[in-house]
C-alpha cells in the first residue's frame, strides 16, 4: 500500500474515533445542576434492628450551584423524637447526625437545608446518606431509608 493511502485510512479511522467518543454522552448525577434523590423509609435497614410496621417516603431535590436540599418527608404509625440525616462510615452502619430536620413531628416534615461542604455533597451523591426517625421505644432509629438518586431519563 502506498504511503498516501496509509495516511488517508489512518485519518479516516482518527475522525471516525473521535466521532464515536465525543458521541458518548456521559450521564449521572454528577452531570446536572439540579438532582433528585427519594428514600423508602422502613425498618428494614435499621441499625440496631427495629421492628415496626411505620413507614415513610422522602422526596429530595439538591442545588448544586447554592448547596440547598429540599426535602419532603412523609410517614406514618409512627411517633418519632426527631427526624436527621445521618452518614454512615460504611453505609450500611448507623451513623452520626448530620442536620436534625424536625423535633417531635407528625406525619410531614419539609423545608431546605444547605450542605456546608463538598464531602457531604459527595456522600448524598453517592447515596451513602440516609433518613433516620428514633422513637422513645427505638432511640437509635425505629425507621430509616438511604437517600438514592432518581433514575436519569
Amino acid at each position: 500500500m502506498k504511503k498516501p493511502m496509509k495516511r488517508f485510512l489512518l485519518l479516516i479511522t482518527g475522525v471516525v474515533m473521535l466521532g464515536l467518543v465525543s458521541s458518548c454522552k456521559e450521564e449521572g448525577p454528577h452531570k446536572d445542576d439540579i438532582v433528585r434523590f427519594s428514600a423508602v423509609i422502613n425498618s428494614t435497614p435499621t441499625v440496631p434492628k427495629a421492628t415496626s410496621s411505620a413507614q415513610g417516603t422522602g422526596v429530595f431535590e439538591y442545588n448544586k450551584t447554592t448547596r440547598d436540599l429540599k426535602y419532603n418527608i412523609t410517614f406514618q404509625n409512627l411517633t418519632p423524637t426527631s427526624v436527621t440525616i445521618n452518614n454512615p462510615s460504611p453505609a450500611w452502619e448507623a451513623g452520626p447526625i448530620l442536620y436534625t430536620l424536625a423535633e417531635n413531628p407528625t406525619g410531614q416534615v419539609q423545608g431546605t437545608i444547605k450542605l456546608k461542604t463538598a464531602m457531604e455533597e459527595a456522600v448524598l451523591i453517592a447515596g451513602t446518606l440516609y433518613v433516620n426517625m428514633p422513637t422513645a421505644q427505638n432511640i437509635y432509629g425505629e425507621i430509616r431509608g438511604q437517600i438514592v438518586a432518581d433514575k436519569i431519563d
